[in-house]
């Protein structure tokens, strides 16, 4: 159980991720850098990302009962594997190429972006952990 808790806890957050990430995306994108630049744009985009998805991590553990740490990090593996799935997916669906997705990645831009994307991984076992501290 524990094996399959870990893949769709994974799935669900990495989807309901992508989902989030497409909206802050558009926006980004269309209203955003224009006025900022590329690179503070994904910055706002990164934290209010991760600000969203920490209640979704946190549904997730619950839902799927998620209480060890290496259960956890799988969540989060899975998670990250999904939302770099639909981002490939996505990318080809617009026409992009393996190396043109690669080469996004590479400005500091993408580079900031992908931080935000395992950020978004360690989510889960970072709540996982913080529910394990003593309380004062």
């Amino acid at each position: 159980m524990t094996g399959s808790a870990a893949i769709r806890s994974g799935v669900a957050f990495g989807v309901f991720g992508f989902g989030f990430g497409f909206m802050f995306g558009v926006v980004r994108t269309l209203l955003v850098a224009p006025r900022i630049g590329a690179f503070a744009a994904v910055a706002v985009e990164v934290s209010l990302m991760l600000a969203a998805c920490t209640p979704l991590a946190r549904w997730c553990l619950r839902r799927w009962a998620i209480a060890a740490p290496k259960t956890a990090s799988a969540m989060g593996l899975v998670a990250f594997a999904t939302g770099m799935a639909c981002e490939v997916v996505f990318g080809l669906s617009l026409g992009q190429t393996p190396q043109m997705m690669l080469e996004a990645i590479a400005r500091p831009a993408g580079m900031l972006g992908l931080a935000g994307q395992i950020g978004f991984a360690l989510l889960p076992l970072g709540l996982l952990a913080a529910q394990r501290l003593p309380r004062e």
